[in-house]
C-alpha cells in the first residue's frame, strides 16, 4: 500500500509545481521596463529635492552643443537646411528659442522620456543636452537663455497635471563630450534638477525678458496669482480673483493679460492686470468663444470669437483707441503669435479652406482639424501677406498651434496638433 501511495504523492507534488510555474509564467507581473539612467545619477525627483545647484551658464551649454553636433539618437549634420524644417519627428512638450550672435537656437522636451534636445538653425544636427528622465511633460515655458523651464507633467494615475520647475545643470565630473555609463547608456554632461510648484496650478506664462515666471493657482475657489524666479525662489503673491478658468500672457513688463477660457456657449472677457498698481482693466468682452493674443508692446490684441455661420471671426483691437479692425484672415487667436522685434506684426496659421464647425470648441476637442498656411498681418497698416503654404512644403497635413518667434523674428516655430511634432519656418527665406 505504501509503495502505491509514495508514487501518487510524488505525482501530485510534480503536478502542483507544474501548475504554479504555469500560473506565474502566464499570469505573473512580468518584467518591468524602466528608462535606463546611470546609477549615480537618479531621475528627476520633483519632491524632496535638496537645494538647487547653481544653473549652468549659457556659454557652457553652447560650447557643448558646438563641440558635439550629434549624440545618441540624433540626426547627422550637413546638407541644405530647408525653409520649412521638421525639428522633432516625435511628440514634444513645449519649446524655447534664443538668438545668439551667430544663429538661433531652439530647445525642446521630448514628451515621452523627457530628454532635452537642441537644434541650431545654421546646422542640421541635433544635440541631446540632458537625458534626465522627466516623462509626460505636455507644455513648458523657458527662460531667456534656455537654461531653465517650467513644465506641466501629467500624472499617470489621476491624469491631473503636476507643475515643476527645472534647471539644466552640469553633472558632477561631467566633461564636454558624451560618455557611456556602466549600464551602457550614453550619458550627457548636463542633467535636470528642480522641484514642484504649488499644487493646483491652473496657468502660467514667462515674463517678456524671460527672467521670471507668472503662475496662477486655485485656492479655496479663487484664482491666486504669483510671480517667481524660474527656480521657484522669490515667490510673491500679487492678486486674488474669482476667475479660475483662464489663459494668461505676460506681454509687457508691468502688464499681465488674463482671458477667460473660450467656448461657443460662454461669453468671454480679456483683462489687463497692472503689476505695479494692482489695477484691473477690462479690454474686451463679452464675446462668445473669445480667444486673444496680445502684442509684445501691449498696443494691439488679436481677438477671435464664435461666428454665426459655423465659422470664426477675427479682429485686431487697438488698445489706446478702443477700436476694432477686421483682420480679414479667419483663424483662432490660438494659432497666432506677435513679433518680438517687429511688434506690430502678427503671424497666423490660417486654414487653407474654411472648415465649418462650432468654434473654438470643436478645434479644442479635436472634432475638426485644419490644413494651414502661414500669413502675416501688419496691425498698423492692415496689410496682409502670405508667408508660406506649408502644406505644399511638408510631407504631412499640418494643423499649427503654439506659435512663437525668435528675438529677431527670423524664424517662426510651431507644433502640429495632429502629431505634436515641432517645426521651424525660415521667415527670411520665405519672404
Amino acid at each position: 500500500m505504501k509503495k502505491l501511495l509514495i508514487p501518487s504523492i510524488i505525482a501530485l507534488l510534480l503536478l502542483a509545481v507544474g501548475f504554479a510555474y504555469f500560473y506565474f509564467f502566464f499570469h505573473g507581473p512580468g518584467a518591468t521596463l524602466t528608462a535606463p539612467t546611470a546609477s549615480s545619477q537618479p531621475g528627476f525627483t520633483p519632491f524632496g529635492r535638496p537645494p538647487l545647484a547653481a544653473s549652468t551658464s549659457q556659454s557652457e551649454l553652447h560650447s557643448y552643443s558646438s563641440a558635439t553636433s550629434t549624440t545618441f539618437g540624433t540626426s547627422a549634420t550637413g546638407g541644405t537646411i530647408p525653409a520649412l524644417r521638421l525639428l522633432s519627428s516625435t511628440p514634444v512638450g513645449g519649446y524655447g528659442a534664443s538668438t545668439t550672435a551667430s544663429t538661433t537656437v531652439v530647445r525642446w522636451i521630448d514628451r515621452g522620456r523627457g530628454n532635452i534636445i537642441e537644434a541650431r538653425e545654421d546646422d542640421l544636427g541635433l544635440t541631446t543636452i540632458s537625458n534626465t528622465v522627466l516623462p509626460r511633460i505636455y507644455e513648458s515655458a523657458w527662460n531667456k537663455n534656455l537654461t531653465s523651464f517650467v513644465g506641466g507633467m501629467l500624472e499617470t494615475d489621476t491624469g491631473i497635471p503636476t507643475f515643476v520647475y527645472a534647471n539644466i545643470v552640469k553633472r558632477p565630473g561631467g566633461s564636454s563630450a558624451a560618455s557611456s555609463t556602466s549600464t551602457g547608456v550614453e550619458s550627457t554632461p548636463f542633467e535636470l534638477k528642480g522641484g514642484s510648484l504649488p499644487a493646483d496650478v491652473i496657468a502660467f506664462a514667462p515674463s517678456p525678458d524671460g527672467s521670471k515666471i507668472f503662475f496662477m493657482t486655485k485656492e479655496s475657489g479663487y484664482g491666486v496669482g504669483y510671480i517667481a524666479n524660474y527656480d521657484g525662489s522669490g515667490m510673491k503673491r500679487i492678486f486674488s480673483t474669482p476667475l479660475t478658468q483662464v489663459n494668461v500672457e505676460w506681454p509687457v513688463a508691468d502688464t499681465l493679460a488674463i482671458a477667460t477660457k473660450g467656448s461657443a456657449t460662454e461669453a468671454g472677457f480679456l483683462y489687463f492686470f497692472d503689476i505695479k498698481t494692482g489695477a484691473w482693466k477690462k479690454i474686451a468682452g463679452p464675446l462668445l468663444g473669445l480667444s486673444a493674443r496680445v502684442s509684445h508692446d501691449g498696443k494691439y490684441v488679436l481677438l477671435s470669437s464664435t461666428g454665426t455661420a459655423k465659422d470664426v471671426l477675427t479682429a485686431i483691437y487697438n488698445v489706446s483707441k478702443g477700436t476694432y479692425t477686421d483682420a480679414v484672415i479667419r483663424t483662432l487667436a490660438d494659432k497666432c503669435a506677435w513679433g518680438n522685434f517687429y511688434q506690430d506684426i502678427v503671424y497666423c496659421a490660417v486654414p487653407s479652406q474654411p472648415v465649418p464647425g462650432t468654434y473654438p470648441d470643436d478645434w479644442y476637442t479635436g472634432t475638426l482639424s485644419t490644413v494651414d498656411k502661414i500669413w502675416q498681418e501688419n496691425a498698423q497698416t492692415g496689410e496682409i501677406h502670405l508667408i508660406s503654404s506649408i502644406v505644399d512644403q511638408s510631407d504631412r497635413v499640418i494643423d499649427a498651434f503654439n506659435l512663437g518667434l525668435d528675438r529677431k523674428d527670423q524664424y517662426l516655430f510651431f507644433m502640429n496638433k495632429n502629431d505634436l511634432t515641432l517645426w521651424s519656418l525660415d521667415l527670411v527665406a520665405s519672404q
